[in-house]
């Protein structure tokens, strides 16, 4: 169907992402540090695929869980009232510094930043660049208020924060391999958590 004779020649093959490392810090029974806000499955972050999958698996910890969220909650009285979330149109995160000369911000752009200097081999260099990047195009974006522009601010923010991230882990282990840090470090057999305060 794509014009390949498999029994005569080569077949392409690439990298490609299946799953993120990372995802919301949640407890043992998936409650975040936001009294009863609970994540699981692939958003979690529980830890307990080791370092090749520091985020959840999708299938089993969404059984898992899902099934300890529900036991819990199911214990509890009437849930409380929530105060309400802060307005959308706020700026999502007061990090930035203004880069001249950026392409301009959208998925596609995004994707090929963070696959050409995040991805799969990663190092110093790289890992600056797209810091640079991420930080100007976050203060170029300002307030949004439609749907795409918050999408948009977000997927730039997760960006920001795995770059952050890679950053900081001098080392390479699991998935995370950094050429200017080719060995595992044992004092970073830790994870790497952001807060976001305001």
């Amino acid at each position: 169907d794509h014009g390949l004779d498999i029994t005569r020649e080569a077949i392409p093959v690439s990298p490609a992402a299946h799953y993120m490392i990372g995802g919301i810090k949640v407890d043992s029974w998936g409650e975040t540090n936001i009294k009863r806000l609970f994540a699981c499955g692939e958003v979690a972050c529980t830890g307990v695929h080791g370092a090749n999958r520091l985020a959840s698996n999708s299938l089993l910890e969404v059984l898992v869980f899902g099934r300890r969220i529900i036991e819990y909650t199911a214990g509890e009285n009437q849930p409380e009232m929530l105060a309400p979330l802060p307005q959308l149109t706020k700026r999502l995160l007061g990090w930035g510094k203004y880069v001249r000369d950026l392409p301009e911000p959208s998925i596609p752009a995004l994707q090929k930043l963070l696959w050409e200097d995040s991805g799969i081999i990663r190092s110093y260099g790289g890992l600056v660049k797209a810091q640079e990047i991420l930080s100007g195009w976050q203060y170029s974006l300002g307030d949004v208020s439609n749907r795409k522009g918050i999408e948009l601010a977000n997927l730039i923010l997760a960006g920001r924060l795995m770059v952050e991230s890679a950053l900081l882990r001098q080392e390479s282990r699991g998935a995370h391999y950094r050429t200017d840090f080719p060995d595992h470090q044992p004092e970073w057999e830790k994870h790497i958590v952001f807060i976001k305060e305001d």
